[in-house]
């Protein structure tokens, strides 16, 4: 098991919040784990990078397939998807994530690709959140 703590964050509107975060590692093109932070979101159907670290990680960000995602409300945002390699604990997992056209994005770990891989565990009582492989 695997397991991450929320971090408490400030919200312009509910004031502070505490938010379910993970530390995991993407391999770059030149087979390097790098670190990211990432929310945890079992509503978001993808994962999402921000450009500039899709860019850090090598990829040529507008080379992916261009899809146009949405959140809450109408706003949609342009995105393109790699495939990566994803460090969750000692778990290796091959994922499909979405690039974003701009750093207008949080990193967003969601369920394509992820959540089957585990039993993913929200524990609000305890500020953390677990991975079971």
């Amino acid at each position: 098991m695997t397991q991450y703590s929320w971090r408490e964050e400030l919200s312009s509107s509910l004031g502070k919040v505490m938010r379910p975060v993970a530390e995991i590692h993407i391999k770059d093109k030149n087979n390097i784990w790098r670190a990211i932070t990432m929310y945890i979101d079992s509503g978001a159907d993808i994962s999402i990078l921000k450009k500039s670290h899709g860019e850090l990680f090598g990829h040529n960000v507008e080379k992916g397939r261009k899809i146009k995602l949405k959140g809450v409300g109408k706003d949609e945002i342009t995105a393109y998807l790699h495939t990566m390699d994803m460090l969750i604990g000692a778990h290796e997992v091959k994922i499909e994530a979405a690039i974003a056209e701009n750093d207008d994005v949080p990193h967003i770990l969601g369920r394509k690709d992820v959540f089957n891989h585990f039993e993913i565990q929200f524990k609000n009582k305890d500020k953390a959140t677990h991975f079971i492989a």
